[in-house]
C-alpha cells in the first residue's frame, strides 16, 4: 500500500486483498457526493469538503506506516535497507487534498509504478535527473548507480557532477530499462544520448545505421567488444526476465511497459545477429 501525489491527483494504491480498502470505500461512498466506483478505481472529486480529504489521506498514511513497520520486524537489516520505503511526508501530501483522490486497486505483488527519467543541463558542472514522479526506491537506486558522480537530491531530482573525467562516455553505457523491487525504471535515452539537449558527442562519424548498431548493444547491455555467443546469452537472460507473460493481468501501464522492452531486446538482437553476420 502507498499514498502518493501527482499534477492531476492523490493516490491511495492498495491490494485488492487488503482490509483498508473495503473501509476506505464505504468511507468514500458515505461521505462523498461525487464518488465513482470504476472496475479497478474509486475517484473522489469533491475539492469543497477539504477536511474530508484530510482526514481519508491521514487514515491511508498511518496504515501504511503501520504495514510497513509489520513487513520491516519480519525482515533482516540487509532486507530492510533495501527493500523499505519511503512515502512523502504526511504534512507534504495534506498540501494537495484540494486535488481529486484516486484510489487505485492492484493485485498483491503487482508491479505498479512506472518512473520515466529524462537528464537535463543545469550549467557547466552540473546536470540533473528529473524522475516523473516521486518514488524513494527509484531515487534510491538512481544515486546509487551514479555514485561516482553523486552531488545530492531532491525529492524527484538526483544532482550530478558533470566535471568528473568520461562523466558523459560512462553515464550513456550505464542508462537502461531496470525493474527495482515494484518499480520500472524508464531512462529516458533521447536526452542522455543528446546529453539534455547539448547534441550527441563523438558519433558525428557515425552513419544512422551505426548509430542504431551502437544503441542496440545498449539495449542488450553488452558492447561491440563482446563476442557473439555472450551477446546471446545477454539477450537470452534479458528476453525472459521482460517476457510479457511475467505480467500478465496487471496494471496496463507495466504490461505495456514490458511489451515495450522485449520488442526492443528482440529488435536489438535481430539487427546485432544480421549485422554480425553480414561482417562476418
Amino acid at each position: 500500500m502507498n499514498v502518493s501525489v501527482n499534477q492531476k491527483y492523490l493516490q491511495i494504491m492498495v491490494e485488492d486483498d487488503n482490509a483498508f480498502l473495503h473501509k476506505a470505500i464505504a468511507y468514500a461512498e458515505k461521505y462523498f457526493s461525487k464518488s465513482y466506483r470504476l472496475s479497478r478505481t474509486v475517484l473522489i472529486l469533491d475539492d469543497g469538503e477539504r477536511f474530508k480529504k484530510d482526514y481519508l489521506i491521514n487514515w491511508a498514511y498511518h496504515v501504511c506506516l503501520q504495514e510497513d513497520s509489520k513487513c520491516a520486524d519480519s525482515k533482516s537489516e540487509d532486507s530492510k535497507s533495501q527493500e523499505s520505503g519511503e512515502m512523502p511526508d504526511l504534512e507534504y501530501l495534506l498540501d494537495f487534498t484540494y486535488l481529486p483522490i484516486r484510489i487505485k486497486i492492484v493485485g498483491k505483488n503487482s508491479l505498479v509504478e512506472r518512473v520515466k527519467i529524462a537528464l537535463r543541463i543545469l550549467n557547466g558542472k552540473r546536470v540533473m535527473l528529473k524522475m516523473s514522479k516521486v518514488n524513494a526506491t527509484a531515487r534510491r537506486y538512481i544515486a546509487n548507480l551514479f555514485e561516482e558522480y553523486y552531488l545530492g537530491c531532491d525529492r524527484d531530482e538526483v544532482y550530478l557532477d558533470s566535471t568528473k573525467p568520461y562523466f558523459w562516455e560512462s553515464i550513456i553505457n550505464l542508462v537502461s530499462f531496470k525493474v527495482v523491487h515494484n518499480v520500472i525504471l524508464d531512462f529516458d535515452y533521447e536526452s542522455f544520448h543528446n546529453r539534455g539537449g547539448l547534441g550527441g558527442f563523438g558519433e558525428s562519424f557515425l552513419t544512422a545505421h551505426e548509430r542504431e548498431l551502437r544503441q542496440s548493444y545498449m539495449i542488450l547491455e553488452s558492447s561491440p567488444n563482446d563476442d557473439f555467443d555472450t551477446i546471446k546469452k545477454r539477450y537470452l537472460r534479458l528476453a525472459k526476465e521482460y517476457h510479457p507473460d511475467n505480467v500478465f493481468g496487471q496494471d496496463s501501464q507495466v504490461v505495456e511497459s514490458y511489451n515495450e522492452r522485449f520488442r526492443s531486446i528482440q529488435e536489438a538482437y535481430e539487427k546485432i545477429r544480421t549485422a554480425l553476420r553480414i561482417a562476418s
